[in-house]
């Protein structure tokens, strides 16, 4: 059993070397399932454009549980409403920050990242129906590969693998750190009747920074692009449906997602039980729970995948945790896009 751990582990570092350093467009950001609650790793120009005067979010993502060491990544952020007296009582100009940590195969491959945005969102009529906002984002990141974990052809004994003994490989770079840039744009519309839209677009890595940890070559990361829809529609006194969609392209790589939640007004409280699902298309498809009142909203989900990996087991899919809390909110507006 230890011998096979130690060989998966040596065909992760060696497809980590393939794909960051001789083929880097195969490398693909971390990313949520819930995106709608993970504003500031989603686009910048979201920043700062909510109810009440500061937010506070919380991600956590488990993903391949039930196949050995999974791929972990969480991350936590603040962001506020910022000169609310020199701008227009329609306008929103925020400021915000966030932490994100990655790591996967047992925490041999770990990423780190610290950012800070600031995005300035324009009411385009007196009554504030309508908005455009811009936002960027400024980032530090660090890229870490634990060597003294990952076994080579030369350790092998016959018997399993020998870590003590030299593997004969010249590492480079154990740790690499870069800056970076991201931006983003949003549109946001309601109507007569409370209902509301929102359009955007984000791009990541505006910079295309270097990662290498081999000599071998000298990559640029590649640039991440997004772009996203979503729709609240009131239901009655108490109900709504929340609709969203976004397309994301990476190294190739193309992502499409959509998918709605219907919330369920509980009595006379200012709570909301959200039901629903997103598909993400031909990858997995994921049921979503959360609870919305004023100042907080929690969601759970389970990316149930279709890949060949969930006939092995039955419990090979990403579970997800999200938490916002928003400070001094005395409304009750829904349908902020991008969330509940």
């Amino acid at each position: 059993m230890r011998c096979m751990q130690r060989t998966y582990q040596h065909i992760i570092i060696v497809l980590l070397g393939s794909f960051v350093c001789v083929k880097p467009v195969a490398a693909q950001d971390p990313h949520f399932s819930q995106y709608f609650s993970s504003p500031l790793t989603f686009n910048p120009a979201l920043t700062g454009y909510f109810e009440g005067t500061s937010r506070s979010t919380f991600n956590i993502r488990n993903q391949s549980t039930g196949t050995g060491d999974p791929y972990i990544t969480g991350t936590a952020s603040f962001d506020t409403k910022i000169l609310k007296s020199g701008i227009g009582s329609n306008d929103r100009w925020g400021l915000g920050v966030h932490a994100l940590y990655d790591q996967s195969t047992g925490g041999i491959y770990k990423n780190s990242y610290l950012s800070v945005s600031t995005a300035f969102n324009k009411g385009l009529d007196a009554d504030g129906d309508q908005s455009i906002g811009i936002g960027i984002q400024a980032s530090i990141a660090r890229n870490n590969v634990d060597f003294s974990k990952i076994s080579f052809n030369s350790q092998f004994t016959g018997s399993g693998f020998d870590l003590s003994i030299p593997s004969g490989e010249t590492i480079n770079n154990r740790s690499v750190s870069y800056v970076d840039l991201n931006a983003g744009i949003l549109y946001n519309y309601k109507d007569e009747t409370g209902n509301q839209f929102s359009f955007g677009a984000s791009m990541f890595h505006i910079l295309r920074p270097r990662l290498s940890f081999f000599s071998a070559a000298n990559p640029s990361l590649a640039q991440r692009f997004t772009v996203h829809a979503g729709a609240s529609f009131n239901i009655g006194e108490l109900d709504n449906l929340f609709v969203s969609t976004h397309m994301m392209q990476q190294a190739g790589a193309n992502e499409y997602v959509f998918g709605a939640a219907y919330g369920l007004g509980l009595g006379s409280s200012d709570m909301n039980l959200y039901l629903g699902a997103w598909l993400r298309v031909k990858d997995a498809i994921y049921p979503y729970v959360g609870l919305k009142a004023s100042d907080y909203q929690l969601g759970l989900s389970y990316d149930i995948i279709n890949k060949d990996i969930s006939r092995i087991n039955r419990f090979s899919g990403s579970s997800e945790i999200s938490f916002i809390y928003y400070f001094n909110n005395d409304s009750r507006k829904k349908g902020i896009p991008c969330f509940f």
